[in-house]
């Protein structure tokens, strides 16, 4: 009780004596962003976008904001038409932080002098939503933190009657961030001799040529199947699972991960994808592996999907293991939909070579999870690079399938 009473005094003045700081920053410009920004036009505007990292975005505004989940993206956008126009900050995010808010976060770090510093600055920072006739504008929006990759829309309106509207789509490196396909090699992962190369007739017989399933590293051991195709060309596949809301893995990888131990063409996946719960560890993780072969010129990758299920929290899955969902034919379904709603689907197949699997007999995985398939098909989509509506989505049919299901994918 005595220590208790000591120390009060002196909290006191350390919660005082912050309380008292001013908000003290660096003047710097943003050439550095400037240097490295994607530009995109459309219509009359021409929109110039970059994301800062962590360190980056500290040293231009005086506070950490990505310490708070909150992650600033530069805009600079030029209006070429004779009318004024309007920004959609929304279309960027939906749930994105006016810069009072984002000063607020940080309101007992300063004087209130200090406060009333970094809000005024943060709003003069920030892109304006109205640009004039022939102005260029720019600032950045204070987003959600998102790991990976920054993939966002933006949409600007301009005119009068008839309105013009253009929306760019934009997919930006973060600094720091390096994800895990980004150490692989692609060019280098097959001799050229080795590809082979089929028509989209031939589809099920290249895949027929593929192990079913992945395994172990010494491959004695057999895992989950291998059951969804995608044909694209590597950047339209990332954009396509961005879009998709699916989440890059960073480049050092967790040996305990479910797709640590899965190989497949003799090596773990060239890239790993997920979908996070908040707040818990469930996901759907997704792995990517590029196959040796070319359907119509285009590669062919080759798509595992895991739904990891039962623990919720870390310790769980630390003290019990990972246990997945043993219904592989419900997760693949259920890519192929994040594709669908994304309108990147442009076409889909069914392959009769999937693996059957009771459900009362089922087979082990390479962690010992059970898993079947009541299903004998594999999926084949093709992706696109433009938004494709979901009621254009095209079925193909090889002669060894299956006629079309009723109702889409």
């Amino acid at each position: 009780m005595r220590v208790l009473k000591t120390l009060l005094p002196f909290a006191f003045m350390m919660l005082g004596a912050c309380s008292m700081a001013p908000y003290q920053f660096e003047t710097r410009d943003t050439a550095d962003l400037q240097e490295r920004a994607v530009v995109q036009s459309a219509g009359s505007f021409r929109v110039r976008a970059a994301v800062p990292g962590a360190g980056e975005a500290e040293a231009l505004l005086g506070i950490d904001v990505y310490a708070r989940d909150i992650q600033p993206v530069w805009l600079e956008i030029r209006n070429d038409s004779d009318l004024p126009a309007s920004v959609a900050i929304a279309s960027i995010d939906p749930k994105y932080f006016p810069p009072a808010e984002v000063a607020w976060f940080f309101k007992k770090e300063f004087s209130k002098q200090g406060w009333m510093d970094l809000e005024r600055r943060l709003i003069d920072l920030s892109l304006p939503r109205l640009l004039d006739a022939g102005e260029t504008v720019s600032g950045f929006v204070f987003t959600n933190r998102s790991p990976g990759t920054k993939a966002f829309s933006l949409d600007v309106f301009g005119g009068a009657v008839p309105v013009q509207y253009e929306e760019f789509t934009f997919f930006l490196r973060v600094p720091g961030f390096v994800p895990d396909y980004a150490k692989v090699r692609f060019e280098e992962l097959y001799a050229d001799e080795d590809v082979q190369r089929f028509s989209r007739d031939r589809v099920p017989e290249a895949i027929a040529g593929f192990e079913c399933c992945t395994r172990s590293s010494d491959g004695a051991r057999s895992g989950r199947p291998v059951n969804l195709y995608a044909v694209s060309e590597p950047p339209v596949l990332l954009k396509s699972l961005l879009r998709a809301g699916w989440i890059e893995s960073i480049a050092t990888r967790d040996d305990e991960d479910p797709g640590a131990v899965n190989f497949l063409f003799g090596r773990l996946p060239d890239g790993i994808f997920r979908k996070p719960r908040d707040g818990t560890t469930d996901r759907t993780e997704l792995a990517v592996w590029k196959t040796p072969a070319l359907v119509d010129g285009k590669p062919l990758w080759a798509l595992q999907v895991r739904h990891a299920v039962g623990h919720r929290y870390p310790l769980g899955e630390r003290l019990f293991g990972v246990r997945l969902d043993p219904d592989v034919d419900e997760a693949r379904n259920y890519v192929l939909q994040t594709f669908w709603y994304a309108q990147t689907l442009q076409e889909w197949g069914l392959s009769p070579t999937g693996q059957v699997v009771s459900q009362e007999s089922p087979e082990l995985d390479l962690l010992g999870n059970p898993w079947f398939s009541v299903d004998p098909y594999d999926f084949v989509i093709w992706l696109s690079d433009e938004p494709v509506p979901m009621n254009a989505a095209a079925f193909v049919e090889w002669k060894e399938g299956d006629s079309r299901p009723g109702g889409g994918p």
